[in-house]
């Protein structure tokens, strides 16, 4: 017979990890199943660092999903006892018209955000380390910083767990159907029932979608800090 849970979380990487987290928090009784070992080099939250910005260039729309984000990061490190977040400014700089620059001024106009103007010329003097052409222009935003990515992870499984979830290393889900009113997750150990799923496994959730025809593309990032 299925172990029966609440929610069922299928990867427990940045997204999945907080998600079992905030659920078991809430009193659910959450299962979250990894098939790789946690905190893992191979999905998206992986390494060092991780920026976190306020004035996202992307949409004005992400403003208060980010500050919420600062709230819960810090309540996280107050649970914990970890340092997770190192607060900084964020530089942004472009040319003359830059979609970036242009949208980081959309979000600081929008939400009323701390941010300075600076030209070429006044980021070369204040950061020297940089040389951007004169005709440059930036914004300085001041309620940004960067994270222990890894570490974050860590500290959400481990409070996860502390609040009494389940979290399966190593434990691939080979299928998964909706039951009922709910969902069957399978895998290479048994098979897991609960009320909900969420799917929080980045590039593997093109397969475990398949059949939802999810319209998902795979693309790869390059970072460089």
């Amino acid at each position: 017979m299925a172990q029966r849970f609440d929610v069922i979380v299928l990867g427990a990487g940045g997204m999945g990890s907080a998600a079992c987290f905030e659920l078991a928090r809430r009193g659910v009784r959450v299962l979250a199943l990894e098939q790789f070992p946690l905190v893992h080099a191979r999905g998206s939250s992986h390494g060092h660092t991780r920026i976190i910005r306020t004035a996202y260039a992307e949409h004005p729309g992400y403003v208060p999903l980010v500050r919420r984000a600062f709230e819960r990061w810090y309540a996280l490190e107050q649970l914990t006892g970890r340092h997770l977040l190192t607060a900084c400014p964020c530089l942004n700089a472009g040319p003359p018209g830059s979609e970036h620059v242009d949208g980081v001024r959309l979000s600081v106009r929008e939400h009323g955000l701390a941010a300075e103007e600076l030209t070429g010329e006044a980021i070369n003097a204040r950061f020297p380390a940089f040389n951007l052409p004169p005709d440059y222009t930036g914004v300085l935003e001041y309620a940004a910083g960067f994270l222990y990515v890894e570490a974050c992870v860590r500290a959400h499984l481990d409070a996860a767990a502390s609040l009494g979830a389940e979290v399966h290393a190593e434990e691939p889900v080979r299928a998964w159907k909706a039951v009922g009113t709910g969902v069957e997750v399978t895998t290479d150990r048994g098979t897991y029932s609960a009320a909900r799923l969420v799917v929080t496994a980045g590039a593997w959730a093109t397969q475990l979608l398949a059949d939802l025809a999810v319209p998902l593309r795979v693309m790869r990032q390059t970072l460089l800090w």
